[in-house]
């Protein structure tokens, strides 16, 4: 084993013009790479920036109106969806800043470099992969939120409204006569009902009642 050269041996033949361009193209590629990557970044960043905003703002503006008359259940449902898609969009968002500003803090020097790296070009490719995955991960992730949002506008349009509270009615008795109807207000003096079939409320004075009750319905005739 001692016997065995560990020395460079010449290469049989020069570089062929073919090997310097892929060479030349390679170099070029991974100065590009960077980048190309970040802009990419960039663009994905403003967009989903103006998504989120649009999204959150729909969200606070008509979310209570959307879901006032759903059941408990099903509003719970939708607001873990809507609020899980608006936290996947601001995960995909950050994922897509992260990309296009970097996260590596403190200063790198060239021994650095050339100790995890070997070389420039293979920092800077290194920096581009980085950058790719976090730009994917966000990507996947506003992928997951327009899944939520989707299924959380579906779900508001086929769950079941809750049942509205039943309609309470007052019956009073009062200077021989009877009037049912929705209470409207009353102070001091007097009553006004609402009466079905009129306009005007019926007005009854307050020291002519002789019994009110709360009913489900008003009886006919």
């Amino acid at each position: 084993m001692t016997g065995t050269s560990l020395r460079p041996r010449k290469p049989e033949r020069p570089p062929a013009p073919t090997d310097l361009t892929e060479r030349d193209r390679f170099a070029a590629l991974a100065e590009s790479s960077l980048p190309t990557v970040r802009a990419n970044a960039e663009a994905w960043r403003n967009g989903l920036a103006a998504f989120v905003t649009v999204v959150t703002t729909g969200a606070v503006i008509k979310g209570r109106d959307t879901t006032a008359d759903l059941t408990t259940g099903w509003r719970i449902a939708v607001t873990l969806l809507i609020g899980g898609g608006i936290a996947l969009s601001l995960a995909g968002l950050w994922q897509a800043l992260a990309a296009q500003a970097g996260t590596r803090e403190g200063t790198v020097t060239l021994a650095d470099i050339h100790r995890r790296h070997a070389s420039v070009a293979a920092y800077q490719v290194a920096l581009a992969d980085a950058a790719a995955v976090r730009l994917r991960r966000g990507r996947s992730a506003v992928a997951a939120a327009l899944v939520c949002f989707l299924l959380g506008i579906v779900t508001t349009w086929w769950a079941p409204v809750a049942a509205p509270a039943p309609a309470t009615y007052v019956t009073v008795t009062h200077g021989g006569a009877t009037t049912c109807g929705t209470l409207k207000s009353a102070d001091g003096r007097n009553m006004r009902i609402e009466v079905a079939g009129t306009v005007n409320a019926v007005v009854v004075p307050m020291d002519e009642v002789t019994s009110l009750l709360v009913v489900a319905r008003c009886q006919s005739g």
